[in-house]
């Protein structure tokens, strides 16, 4: 099957050429015929695109090692969901998969608007084919996915994917970054081509507007699950360490968020024509240069690839897109004058203008951050660190900044605000922020946080209460303008609350939604809020000795063994208890009084309830017994966090050595990430106009699909995360019975895996 994927780049890779000059000649001579094949040309590159997909995907599913990049990123024991995942576990691959979504999103742009923005069409067309065309070449000629084995030395089993990437949450969070970035070329491509034609107005905005909100929300997904799946899984009690890799993603992310908001500027003034033509080549440039220092071997990383032949060609590709891009803004930087000006620095517009410097001096500390020891190493050959401690003393105060405006820019008049704007909209959230944050501040240090025993210095005490009560006065701008327009409707229609919500958020999808998504980023502040009194603490334990890390106590109870169909784990019985007395999960809580009411009409008596037991433990995968991997044991609550990892252990002693957090606040990281994805969706939901041609007979039924299919695929990571959480090693339920099945009454018997001569608790294992 080898030479049939080739066969299809290769197709591809010819296509996409044709395909330039087809769009460049028809917006030269406005010719139809052309039009036409430019945009038969691009469906044929997406087409051929998802047929080489199609191939590696089937010789993945198939075991087919004579292809090299199936043989080393699979193996026959690795269970079908992996085996899909495995398609972009490497750099071909990675690459192929982020190649076939900018081909397919721009197939789709040029289906949906064949009959809209003639004028831009063929140049988004030749824009977009250049692009992949740029990537196609990297791929034909310096990473070909499809590159065969000789017979004399085809692998009969497969190397196998790296351990750490077999978790649901990996699988899905590359694809979605990739996606993001991937499509990040349709507006790019717009932008270009409103530079090209000269039509400079709000025509591209508009075109652009959606087509720049989904690869968004994809950064946004695909950097959530980075986050989630650092935290269960490399053990070391965080969801962002400011790894060059984490920093790659975050940048076109931190731009493109400026962009949507300054480009409403745009639409509703003529305001910021240069800035987001030049946020927009800017986000487009920051996801090619992200993908570059990966795969060049330019930065250190966990998630990095190794240095490859293919990082020149990606600096090449880096270096025209920017030069080309460059000489056209500056061609056109007299035509892109603003209709208007500023007319006050107390106004939305003003408020915007100073969110997006914010987002844009972050993005410089960012990249600053990441490239400077790279740039001190190769200039004075001295070693550099760049730590998360430098990165939080810039980004907080940023942070907090952007926090404060965006609550101002929710409620503040625009063009002019006056005395009578500021009494009307900002006198109740500054009254309910005074009000709500010390006493809420107090009643949860006296009620829980003075019992966790930690005393933070006074910086991190004044960031963490100013943060809580920006959340409070963030939220209450929000909460007044739902009231607000809610209240209106029910003046004028005959409606209940519930129906007023719903239907204020459909009539005015961008703002409502827009505010959710504010919402969303307050409860991810909390957590980070919540940070403030986070404890660590590292302990070697032997069997029967116990560890106390804020008011809870830990028992190591031993370690028992199991095997599973691709890796042996190695488990710990932990007791937990709080305060002195057995500690039991919420949730079991809930269930065992739930059993309670409905039992207590008859004779029957619930199952009496057991406290809760943590099982952290270690995976040893078959393929790579010497690289185990950490399963994470997490009882999360929106109050807290108790987390335990294995780190290390003597299978002869059964000691071992633990990482033990207590994190305040966790949960809302991951709760926000979920409101803000349903926000964003509700800025995408399509108008009443779109919804009417959703009808059969009218090709409503493909829209219908599609956009079925980007709610279904926002929604995914919950759905897997559920899931997982009553499968995998952090549910309670398969350890007990994992442990009853190996428990003996006397003396444990050590598992039958070899493990470190001494123990301390640096041993880190995954890490």
């Amino acid at each position: 099957m080898s030479w049939l994927g080739s066969m299809a780049i290769y197709f591809a890779l010819y296509v996409s050429i044709v395909a330039v000059a087809l769009g460049a000649v028809a917006a030269i001579t406005r010719s139809r015929r052309f039009l036409h094949a430019a945009r038969f040309a691009c469906y044929a590159v997406a087409g051929s695109l998802t047929a080489a997909s199609a191939i590696l995907i089937h010789a993945f599913l198939t075991h087919d090692f004579s292809i090299q990049y199936v043989a080393s990123f699979s193996d026959t024991t690795m269970p079908t969901f992996y085996l899909l995942g495995a398609f972009w576990g490497g750099q071909a691959g990675s690459l192929l998969f982020w190649i076939w979504k900018a081909a397919a999103f721009s197939a789709l742009c040029v289906y949906v608007n064949r009959k809209k923005y003639q004028q831009f069409m063929p140049w988004v067309m030749a824009t977009c084919m250049a692009v992949v065309a740029g990537l196609m070449i990297i791929l034909v000629f310096g990473s070909n996915p499809f590159d065969p084995y000789h017979i004399i030395d085809d692998p009969s089993d497969g190397e196998g994917l790296n351990p750490l990437l077999q978790t649901p949450k990996m699988i899905l969070h590359p694809p979605f970054l990739l996606s993001g970035m991937a499509t990040m070329t349709v507006p790019f491509a717009f932008a270009i081509a409103a530079l090209l034609s000269g039509n400079l107005g709000n025509t591209w905005v508009e075109a652009a507007r959606k087509w720049i909100l989904i690869p968004w929300l994809l950064l946004t997904i695909g950097n959530i699950l980075g986050g989630m799946w650092a935290y269960e899984e490399l053990g070391w009690g965080g969801y962002w360490a400011w790894d060059p890799v984490e920093n790659a993603s975050l940048l076109p992310w931190l731009t493109s968020t400026a962009l949507i908001h300054s480009l409403l500027i745009q639409e509703r003034r003529g305001m910021l024509k240069r800035w987001n033509v030049g946020l927009m080549i800017g986000t487009f440039l920051l996801t090619i240069f992200g993908t570059y220092i990966t795969r060049s071997g330019l930065i250190e990383s966990i998630h990095s690839f190794a240095q490859s032949s293919i990082g020149p060609y990606f600096l090449t590709l880096l270096i025209t897109l920017t030069v080309s891009s460059l000489a056209l803004f500056i061609w056109r930087w007299k035509d892109l004058r603003a209709e208007q000006r500023l007319d006050s620095p107390v106004s939305r517009e003003a408020a915007f203008i100073f969110n997006n410097w914010m987002f844009l001096s972050m993005t410089t500390v960012v990249l600053y951050g990441t490239l400077w020891p790279r740039i001190r190493e190769w200039f004075s050959g001295q070693d550099v660190a760049m730590g998360p401690q430098w990165f939080n003393q810039w980004m907080i105060p940023l942070g907090l900044l952007m926090l404060a405006m965006m609550g101002v820019g929710t409620i503040i008049a625009w063009r002019r605000a006056s005395w009578r704007n500021f009494k009307r909209n900002f006198v109740v959230p500054i009254v309910a922020t005074v009000i709500l944050t010390p006493i809420v501040l107090a009643a949860y240090w006296f009620g829980r946080g003075a019992d966790l025993g930690v005393t933070p210095d006074e910086i991190t005490t004044a960031y963490a209460v100013t943060a809580v009560g920006l959340c409070f006065f963030v939220t209450a701008t929000i909460v007044q303008e739902f009231y607000r327009g809610m209240s209106a409707r029910r003046r004028g229609h005959d409606e209940t609350w519930m129906q007023s919500f719903v239907r204020l958020c459909m009539k005015q999808k961008r703002r409502y939604g827009g505010y959710i998504v504010h919402l969303g980023v307050v409860f991810a502040f909390l957590a980070f809020a919540g940070n403030a009194l986070k404890i660590e603490k590292d302990v070697s334990l032997q069997v029967g000795e116990s560890v106390t890390v804020g008011d809870y106590t830990l028992t190591h109870h031993g370690l028992h063994t199991d095997d599973v169909r691709s890796h042996r784990m190695v488990i710990s019985t932990m007791t937990v208890e709080r305060g002195g007395e057995p500690f039991y999960d919420f949730t079991d809580l809930v269930a065992y009084n739930f059993d309670r009411l409905r039992y207590s009409f008859s004779d029957q008596q619930p199952e009496p309830i057991q406290p809760y037991t943590s099982y952290p433990g270690k995976a040893f995968f078959h393929a790579t017994m010497e690289m185990p991997i950490s399963e994470i044991d997490i009882r999360s609550t929106p109050m807290e966090d108790l987390y335990v990892a294995l780190v290390n252990f003597d299978p002869n002693t059964e000691t071992a050595v633990f990482k033990v957090f207590v994190s305040p606040f966790t949960w809302f990281f991951w709760f926000g990430g979920a409101i803000l994805v349903l926000g964003a969706l509700i800025c995408l939901w399509p108008t009443r106009r779109a919804l009417n041609t959703l009808q059969p007979g009218r090709g409503g039924w493909g829209r219908a699909a599609i956009f079925g299919s980007l709610v279904a695929l926002c929604f995914a990571p919950v759905i897997i995360w559920t899931a997982e959480s009553h499968t995998e090693w952090g549910n309670a339920q398969r350890y007990e019975r994992i442990v009853a099945h190996n428990h003996d009454p006397g003396p444990h018997s050590p598992p039958d895996i070899t493990g470190p001569e001494t123990l301390t608790p640096e041993h880190e294992g995954t890490s």
